[in-house]
């Protein structure tokens, strides 16, 4: 799933607490909205941040879980199977 374009709700590992202690001290859990993701992890504006325009770098390995909010696609329209007449 791509989280680009989401708010999310990151559950930091001990080794994010501590990344993030001074940015979001004794947060089990972190809020941001994904600006981008690659193979380093996620990049996050945090409500925390001074500026809108910067950005941080989650690690994959600083947290356990990610949460968002998910509304699914409605199923495309499907033709009926069978034999005509």
């Amino acid at each position: 799933m791509n989280l680009t374009g989401s708010t999310v709700w990151f559950h930091l590992l001990p080794q994010g607490r501590e990344a993030f202690r001074e940015i979001a001290p004794d947060k089990d859990v972190l809020e941001g909205f994904v600006v981008n993701e690659n193979h380093l992890g996620v990049w996050l504006s945090l409500p925390e941040l001074k500026s809108a325009n910067e950005v941080i770098l989650l690690k994959w390995e600083q947290f356990s879980t990610a949460t968002l909010e998910y509304e699914p696609e409605a199923p495309a329209q499907r033709l009926p199977a069978g034999f005509r007449r």
